[in-house]
C-alpha cells in the first residue's frame, strides 16, 4: 500500500478516534464500577464510553481535515461518511466490540482493576479494527476506485 497523504490522513482520523475512544473507555468503565461492580455492566459502560469518545474525535478530525488539506464539501463528506460508517459500523459491532467487551469481563473477572482492564479491552478492539478497515479501504480503492 503506498503512503499518501489520503492514507496518513484515514489512519490518523482514526488513531485519534481511538484516542478518544481510548479515553472514554476507562473513565465510564471506573465510574460505572461505583454503581455496580458487575463484570457485564461494567464491560458495556466501557464500550458506551468509547462509543462516544471514539466517535465525538473521529467526526472532529475528520471535518477538520477536510478544511484544512481539501477544500470541503458536504456533498464530498456526506459520500465518505456513506461509504465509511457503514462498513465501521459492521465492523465494530461483529469484530471489534465484542473483542472489547470479551477482554474487558475476562480481564476484570479475573481480579484486573476496571481502568487496566477496559484499557486492554479497548487497545485488543482498536487493533482488529484498525486491521479490517484499512483492508477495507484498500479494497475499495483498488477494486472499486471509491477513495475514502
Amino acid at each position: 500500500m503506498k503512503l499518501n497523504r489520503r492514507v496518513i490522513d484515514f489512519n490518523k482520523e482514526i488513531l485519534i478516534g481511538e484516542i478518544g475512544a481510548i479515553l472514554g473507555a476507562p473513565i465510564f468503565g471506573f465510574i460505572s464500577s461505583f454503581i455496580l461492580k458487575n463484570p457485564l455492566f461494567i464491560s458495556f459502560a466501557t464500550l458506551g464510553g468509547s462509543i462516544l469518545g471514539g466517535s465525538v474525535s473521529w467526526l472532529t478530525t475528520r471535518i477538520y481535515d477536510e478544511k484544512k488539506y481539501r477544500e470541503f464539501s458536504r456533498k464530498k463528506f456526506a459520500k465518505d461518511l456513506s461509504l465509511f460508517t457503514p462498513v465501521a459500523f459492521l465492523i465494530s459491532i461483529l469484530a471489534s466490540y465484542p473483542t472489547v467487551l470479551f477482554v474487558t469481563k475476562t480481564m476484570f473477572s479475573e481480579n484486573h482493576s476496571p481502568f487496566f482492564s477496559s484499557l486492554a479491552g479497548e487497545l485488543s478492539g482498536f487493533a482488529i479494527f484498525l486491521i479490517l478497515i484499512n483492508t477495507y479501504r484498500f479494497v475499495m480503492n483498488h477494486s472499486f476506485n471509491k477513495f475514502i
